[in-house]
């Protein structure tokens, strides 16, 4: 069997998507050395996956550093250049793993990974580019041709059929991410110093992700400002993220508070992953309002770095969270104000919460989103090979 994967999605920066896609290639490597894969890559990120001296993955992947970051050559190279390379090394699968896959069809089968639905359902919180008809359309395209589709959790499988007509349910199949194996509870003495580079010398409730409108942080911002008013010894609040589309609204948020609430509020701006796994251990809570997620990383990093979560009671984080972290309903602010305030002072209800998010955390791992996508490239290329036999 041979597999093509094109990661040319990859950003500089990476969110939740670029590591999924990283770890896809990773842990394939760990659980499948049979399989002949090849790689398709942006120039600058070669050496993320072949290292320099071309070695980091085993005999059977080979990486192509096949186009480059720009948005234009990136949609050149899988619309045009990637149907033909494919046919030429006999790829019997070839996985689109973000969002969009080649209108052109070879004989290889498709896979394609879509994460959210958000371009359909909450048009609003993208750039125009993503929120445009055409895009759009190529999404549905790309669900409509793949000969399966790949979602990350139940809630956005539930999205794909509901809002694309003519989907057999049989071909849009979930297999969740994993988290990583760095998350993990640290002594306070273990991650001081890390802290206090970035900044951080009190305790602190934490928000991890891109600040953008989806995120739902002026809710925090303001259930933040109700901590504040019923707790004396409230903790600082500390946002991380790179400033997204539509971040325009936090700032007014953030200037409209009063200044004794404004200075407790920390903003790291994009926090470099080496850093997160102390940024996470050294948190009191973990609050994620998010209106919409297609999986969810940071609470489940957060999770298992044993750290209590309180969560939006929406999407995929009810199939994530349920049971395991405070959920509210993400437009209530004072919910999510008491539940920020009920983990900070009840102790037995920190405990509880603490062992379960890290029991659940557990259940997601990298090995198995690798055994279940390559399940998937199997049944493709058993497809491809009978129907080369039968003359389709």
């Amino acid at each position: 069997m041979r597999v093509g994967i094109d990661l040319t999605a990859l950003l500089p920066r990476p969110t939740g998507v670029d590591r999924a896609l990283v770890n896809l290639a990773s842990s394939l490597a760990e659980v499948d050395r049979e399989t002949g894969y090849v790689l398709f890559v942006n120039g600058e990120d070669r050496e993320t996956f072949a290292g320099r001296d071309g070695t980091r993955l085993p005999p059977n992947f080979r990486v192509i550093g096949a186009s480059t970051r720009s948005r234009a050559v990136r949609l050149a190279f899988q619309q045009a250049v990637l149907p033909p390379v494919a046919r030429v090394l006999g790829l019997d699968v070839l996985h689109s793993p973000s969002f969009l896959m080649p209108l052109a069809r070879g004989d290889c089968r498709h896979l394609l990974t879509v994460y959210d639905m958000t371009f359909f359902t909450m048009p609003e919180v993208h750039v125009p580019l993503r929120r445009s008809p055409l895009f759009r359309r190529a999404i549905e395209l790309g669900i409509r041709r793949a000969d399966l589709v790949s979602v990350p959790s139940a809630s956005v499988r539930a999205d794909v059929l509901a809002l694309v007509d003519g989907v057999d349910g049989g071909r849009v199949r979930v297999v969740p991410p994993g988290v990583d194996a760095c998350f993990v509870p640290r002594e306070r003495a273990d991650v001081e110093p890390r802290l206090r580079a970035l900044g951080l010398d009190r305790p602190y409730v934490l928000f991890v992700g891109t600040i953008e409108p989806r995120k739902n942080v002026p809710r925090l911002l303001a259930a933040f400002e109700q901590v504040v008013a019923r707790s004396g010894d409230a903790p600082d609040l500390v946002l991380a993220g790179s400033p997204g589309h539509g971040s325009g609204e936090v700032e007014r948020r953030l200037h409209a508070l009063a200044p004794a609430v404004r200075d407790r509020v920390r903003r790291l701006g994009y926090v470099a992953p080496e850093d997160l796994p102390a940024l996470y251990a050294g948190a009191s809570v973990f609050a994620w309002p998010s209106l919409l997620e297609g999986f969810g990383f940071p609470p489940l990093e957060a999770m298992a770095s044993g750290v209590p979560v309180v969560a939006s009671r929406s999407s995929s984080l009810v199939d994530n969270l349920d049971g395991a972290a405070e959920l509210v309903d993400p437009g209530d602010v004072p919910a999510l104000a008491d539940a920020i305030l009920r983990l900070l002072r009840d102790e037995e209800l920190r405990r509880r919460r603490i062992g379960e998010g890290r029991a659940r955390a557990a259940a997601f791992r990298w090995d198995a989103f690798a055994r279940g996508t390559l399940d998937l490239y199997r049944e493709l290329a058993r497809d491809r090979g009978a129907g080369l036999r039968a003359g389709r």
